[in-house]
């Protein structure tokens, strides 16, 4: 199946084919290789903007005339945030996105199927992601097992591997429960027509079935329930109690003395630590989300501006670019232009030895001697210019090469900017204007539309046949051809 990467201007809004896909898996899983397989390097928001979000990466990529934002969400237990953390700006995404009705196609949870046991996290991770999507929107929901590339095919470590991915999915306690309502499983081999194959199957699945509501989204905004009493919530405050009562359990142990210093895990100090963190953990839970998703809104209108400014200074060194691409075309006809007239010069001064020797006014050696020096002249002169063209060649390759990254860039922030403007709370119409970016093809009437617009990034399978300036034929010569420029 082709999927088409060609530049094309969009409308600011999404299209009935656009969607969200939550990315979703405990450290170390592969969601970043598996994000970059399939968008690209630096197709989402950058690594010093996720500050702002939480942790939380944000992607767009095309598929069958369509972008798809993909969410990278840090798996519960993560080193760095909060499980209270994560699930707020879940919550925050998930249900901005229904308010706004973006579609939220569904979640692909990654999972290694080198792991020998099923880890306390990833035990966790299922619970609670099962409490988010809810039995109605479980068959949304997909199990994408990684590094069966690292595992020889046919060996025992295969074979063992299946047994675990069996186990994974008959098991109630870990993928079993959702696999009984509706749920898939599947198998990323480290490659881009796996992953791209899981993706695009789930979303034949919305568009037969039609999207599902998730739990989550139904609770707090049909609902308009607190997070605390949502399912997610609810499995929260459940492990925070229970984790409350062993260390009200331990320090009362150190109290009375019955813990010597083997049996002890901990100091006491700290177990009053981790109890004052899990009383306050329980209390910011029971807190309302206003305050939390207006800040969180303040948060990704920073992402936003951050991102529109990067599409400025790319948008700059796009046109930088075009205007070296075409200095350098230019210099190739002048040097073109150089040779025609240094050809007619030679042949000029070729035919005036002719005469001056048929009407005896120069001697035959004599004009034999001048001949070999225009020869002379004319080989260096050609291979100065054959040096000449090639590195200018090499320049018009490595600009064009260069610009068609920029411009890959240039769009698939592009295509950011419809969610961030929705979850900066800006509009997706104003999202689309804010950039300032001249537009892609040519000038004229279509100018408004291409500062308001969202492009999209996608790349025709077998066009490798076209002329390697082909990209620059179309957005030199303005007009449509630039939006439609193939950059094979």
């Amino acid at each position: 199946m082709n999927h088409d990467f060609s530049f094309a201007a969009r409308a600011s809004s999404p299209s009935a084919g656009d969607a969200v896909i939550l990315v979703m898996g405990i450290t170390g899983v592969g969601k970043s290789t598996f994000i970059s397989k399939l968008t690209g390097e630096d197709a989402g928001i950058g690594h010093d903007l996720e500050s702002y979000t939480k942790g939380i990466g944000i992607y767009s990529m095309n598929v069958e005339n369509r972008v798809i934002y993909l969410v990278d969400t840090p798996g519960f237990n993560d080193t760095w945030r909060s499980d209270l953390e994560i699930l707020k700006e879940i919550s925050y995404i998930t249900s901005t996105i229904y308010k706004h009705r973006m579609k939220l196609a569904g979640i692909l949870y990654l999972h290694r199927i080198s792991d020998n046991r099923v880890s306390g996290s990833a035990a966790k991770n299922f619970t609670l992601l099962q409490r988010i999507c809810g039995p109605d929107a479980a068959s949304r929901v997909f199990l994408i097992t990684t590094m069966w590339d690292q595992i020889k095919t046919r060996g025992p470590d295969y074979r063992e591997a299946e047994m675990r991915e069996t186990r994974l999915s008959s098991t109630i306690e870990f993928w079993g429960a959702l696999c009984q309502q509706g749920s898939q499983t599947r198998r990323w081999l480290g490659d881009y027509e796996t992953g791209i194959k899981a993706i695009i199957e789930l979303l034949a699945l919305n568009e037969k079935g039609g999207y599902l509501t998730h739990q989550l989204q139904k609770e707090l905004v049909d609902e308009d329930r607190p997070l605390a009493e949502t399912m997610a919530g609810r499995e929260l405050l459940m492990e925070y109690s229970s984790v409350e009562r062993k260390c009200a359990q331990e320090v009362w142990s150190f109290e009375q003395g019955a813990c010597n210093e083997s049996e002890a895990s901990t100091s006491l100090l700290e177990v009053r630590s981790q109890l004052r963190d899990m009383k306050l953990a329980q209390q910011e839970l029971r807190v309302s989300l206003r305050s939390v998703f207006i800040e969180r809104e303040k948060a990704y209108n920073k992402v936003l501006q951050k991102v529109c400014t990067e599409q400025k200074q790319l948008a700059r060194d796009v046109e930088k670019g075009r205007r070296d691409y075409q200095r350098l075309l230019q210099d190739n006809s002048a040097n073109d232009a150089l040779l025609v007239e240094e050809r007619q010069s030679w042949q000029l001064r070729r035919q005036e030895l002719d005469d001056e020797e048929r009407l005896g006014h120069r001697t035959r050696a004599s004009a034999q001697q001048e001949r070999q020096r225009i020869e002379e002249e004319e080989r260096d002169f050609h291979e100065s210019l054959q040096q000449l063209s090639l590195e200018n060649e090499e320049q018009c390759i490595e600009t064009q090469e260069i610009v068609e990254k920029l411009r890959k860039r240039d769009v698939m922030k592009r295509n950011l900017l419809p969610l961030l403007g929705v979850l900066g709370g800006t509009g997706l119409a104003i999202a689309g204007t804010v950039t300032g970016l001249a537009p892609l093809a040519g000038a004229g009437i279509g100018v408004g539309f291409a500062y308001a617009s969202k492009l999209e990034f996608s790349r025709k399978a077998g066009d490798h046949a076209s002329s390697k300036y082909s990209l620059w034929e179309g957005v030199l010569g303005g007009g449509q051809g630039a939006a439609g420029a193939s950059l094979d």
